[in-house]
């Protein structure tokens, strides 16, 4: 009677903690709001951009070799979107770093936007990142549009998609 009840109990199991392994703010759901302080010391309230702003988050550490390469490529769309209203900012996922490796990967790779030490974990967990680089970006009315572990290009009609939504 127990093994014909496993197959159920098991799919059972599965259905339950499959919400719980998914992403937080995948496509079509909102960002989630935090505050913190960056490592300039400049204060920071994601909720104040939603309504405002489309919003880049990119989550890395210093010791992940793929996040040194995608760093170029988010300095290039700053340079070209962040002046027009496009907000860009990094959580250090703080999982074997420290603010004193996190500042010096972002001074050394030259990281134009603000970034942010994520030593508790908490935003991080928020968001259920679960490798880095994961870069995630919302419209202006925080709704995420993209999740991924690269640099998506943004064409003008995409920026364009994303301050109008």
């Amino acid at each position: 009677m127990y093994r014909s009840l496993m197959p159920s109990l098991l799919l059972l199991a599965l259905l339950l903690l499959l919400p719980t392994v998914m992403a937080a703010a995948p496509p079509g759901q909102a960002l989630i709001p935090f505050k913190g302080t960056d490592l300039n010391g400049q204060p920071y309230d994601l909720q104040a951009l939603i309504g405002r702003k489309p919003v880049v988050l990119i989550f890395w550490a210093s010791w992940c070799p793929t996040c040194r390469e995608e760093v170029p490529k988010v300095n290039q769309l700053a340079k070209k979107y962040q002046a027009r209203g496009m907000e860009f900012l990094a959580v250090n996922v703080g999982v074997n770093d420290s603010v004193e490796r996190a500042l010096a990967f972002a001074r050394k790779s030259g990281m134009t936007y603000p970034t942010y030490f994520d030593g508790s974990g908490a935003i991080s967990q928020k968001y259920r990142v679960q490798g880095v680089p994961t870069i995630i970006i919302a419209d202006r009315h925080g709704v995420v549009r993209f999740r991924n572990f690269t640099t998506p290009e943004i064409s003008e009609a995409n920026f364009t998609a994303l301050m109008a939504e």
